[in-house]
């Protein structure tokens, strides 16, 4: 009597069904991770331009040391003065210090007061000081006279709320003097700081991301 088993053949195709399957999940795991990062860099510029609008509200004025700058008659640098700059007549993109400082000075005002001017569970940060984004210029983006924007090398980021109560891998807990704040990229999940661009004539701030294709 002859036993029964798999042929070679049939071995074959299961392998080969198996590996399609593999294939469809890890490729749909890749774009729920992806579009799970859009969400969440967009859902922290949110946050910031809220708390930033609620602490105008309250105070007539910008935190951290940009209001005051604000007030003495801010000017809009060239491209030549900074690496990050997209300024014109009109508009002050904030240096990453400025940005650092203006957000701090938010959280330890709202704690300072126990009147929060935003969720910081939510907020995204890292220790890394040189946080500064990587350019290069994309070949599809007008007709390759734009930048696209890639995290720093070596910046990684953590939860407000996991950093402050510190990790297994990095048990020394982060204070908020330390940090800095940003969103995760949506390619790679490093950390990317935020782009904060003050309108002169309307003395209004945006909080976004920087240029993707």
């Amino acid at each position: 009597m002859m036993k029964k088993g798999f042929t070679i053949i049939e071995l074959i195709v299961v392998i080969g069904i198996i590996g399609i399957l593999l294939g469809i999940v890890t490729t749909a795991a890749a774009g729920s991770i992806k579009q799970a990062r859009a969400r969440k860099a967009e859902a922290c510029c949110i946050l910031v331009q809220q708390g930033l609008a609620t602490y105008y509200a309250q105070y007539a004025k910008w935190p951290g040391s940009i209001g005051d700058k604000i007030r003495s008659g801010i000017r809009p640098k060239s491209n030549s003065e900074s690496s990050t700059s997209q300024n014109d007549a009109n508009n002050y993109v904030l240096e990453l210090a400025e940005v650092k400082d203006m957000i701090a000075d938010m959280i330890l005002e709202g704690k300072k007061n126990n009147n929060p001017m935003m969720d910081v569970s939510g907020l995204f940060v890292t220790r890394k000081s040189d946080v500064e984004p990587r350019k290069e210029l994309c070949p599809k983006c007008n007709n390759g006279r734009t930048y696209r924007y890639f995290p720093a090398k070596g910046a990684t980021g953590l939860d407000f709320i996991t950093a402050v109560r510190g990790t297994k891998r990095s048990p020394r807990k982060m204070r908020v003097s330390e940090m800095s704040f940003g969103y995760p990229h949506k390619e790679t999940g490093g950390f990317m700081p935020f782009k904060v661009v003050y309108s002169i004539p309307t003395d209004t701030m945006t909080v976004s991301q920087w240029h993707w294709e």
